[in-house]
């Protein structure tokens, strides 16, 4: 057994944020190329990001979702249980970044900001875990 082989993810599902583009397609990619499923969540296509991962055999599930927005949460949690059955693995990566010098933030641009970055990483992976827990039940 090589030590390769000690990383294979073959049975396990990844959700990865961001997944269109830039690193969350590599980071979906990798984990396809490592054995896992994967859903991949955006506001846009991941169509890219499927042909990468069926081009090398693996399976690719596509969630569109706003994570600006709370309801997101059980889109994404759903679409992952109704594609795949399970979560093994969820990868934050999206995120959100405003080109304002701090002086001129305004309180709308940080709350979107903190809304993406903080608040929906904590309570996604929070009902990634209450579904851990329960058994993968969809809510």
């Amino acid at each position: 057994m090589s030590i390769i082989d000690a990383f294979r993810l073959d049975g396990k599902v990844a959700v990865v944020t961001g997944a269109n583009t830039g690193l969350g397609q590599g980071m979906s990619v990798a984990l396809a190329q490592a054995g896992a499923k994967v859903v991949g969540v955006a506001r846009r296509s991941c169509e890219d990001t499927k042909k990468l991962i069926e081009a090398d055999g693996g399976e690719f599930a596509e969630v569109i979702a706003d994570l600006s927005d709370m309801s997101a949460i059980d889109v994404i949690v759903n679409g992952a249980l109704a594609a795949f059955g399970k979560v093994d693995i969820l990868v934050n990566n999206a995120g959100l970044i405003k080109r304002n010098d701090a002086i001129d933030f305004t309180e709308d641009e940080w709350d979107s900001v903190i809304q993406v970055n903080q608040k929906m990483v904590f309570f996604l992976s929070q009902a990634f875990a209450k579904q851990y827990l329960q058994g993968f039940r969809v809510f």
